[in-house]
């Protein structure tokens, strides 16, 4: 695999980009062309997130995974949707510049987008609190951020700057609608009603969390306590390396 000198400053998140782009491998592969059906809505290629911008190596709002960690997905997706459900992704692969970016971002003024993502806390905690990595498995492309769409789900509005932010944490019908069913919280909302096990949120959304998570595990997918929206395909006890090649359109 190609290697860039970016990951030499991956332990200092507040380094500048680098603008040394390293190849696709080939073992890295788009989700639409594995399964179009896989409903996609890339916040960090959008300023739809909590930096309020939208991150470094975020050329295209496309998910690319490894193909193993794609093909898992590709099979939840197929069992959900035998039950009528199905998925959406939030994030996959994520270049090493683009958590380098929110390790900037939060160390410098400005919060906004605090109303609708971490109303609750101060963004120098983010680290502390587990809310962001300074070397994350996204990078690794074996990691997707999602939710689970179904019978009952409000449709998805369409964000612009001028929106005004509601609370992730508040209810359903009142908080941000992505499409999706309730999941007792927005997407990257760093809150404890976020964290998997929470007792804070209605049993529909406790529900629909577990159906979603026996889903991902059933295929090999690992969650993470503190977000119920993140999940690490994890069969190989060996991690796979960091990689830090941008985000580009998918050729036609």
């Amino acid at each position: 695999m190609l290697r860039s000198p970016c990951l030499l400053l991956l332990s200092l998140s507040l380094a500048a980009p680098c603008m040394a782009d390293e190849s696709k491998p080939e073992h890295m592969v788009y989700l639409r062309t594995i399964d179009p059906g896989i409903e996609q809505d890339i916040r960090y290629a959008s300023a739809h997130n909590f930096t309020g911008h939208s991150l470094d190596g975020y050329q295209a709002a496309e998910c690319l995974l490894s193909a193993d960690a794609a093909n898992a997905l590709a099979r939840v997706q197929t069992a959900l949707k035998a039950e009528g459900y199905g998925l959406k992704v939030f994030d996959c692969y994520r270049p090493s510049r683009a958590v380098a970016d929110m390790g900037r971002f939060a160390t410098q003024p400005g919060d906004p987008l605090k109303t609708e993502f971490y109303p609750r806390v101060n963004k120098q905690d983010f680290w502390r609190l587990g809310y962001v990595a300074r070397v994350s498995n996204h990078s690794r492309g074996n990691t997707v951020d999602l939710t689970m769409t179904g019978p009952g789900a409000l449709p998805a509005d369409t964000w612009t700057p001028t929106v005004t932010a509601v609370d992730c944490t508040a209810d359903y019908g009142q908080r941000w609608h992505d499409g999706a069913l309730d999941m007792g919280t927005g997407f990257d909302c760093f809150d404890e009603r976020a964290h998997t096990a929470s007792t804070l949120i209605s049993a529909a959304a406790k529900n629909n969390r577990q159906r979603l998570s026996r889903a991902m595990e059933k295929e090999g997918f690992t969650g993470y306590a503190n977000e119920w929206w993140h999940f690490t395909y994890s069969p190989n006890a060996q991690k796979p390396d960091v990689m830090d090649f941008p985000i580009s359109p998918l050729a036609p």
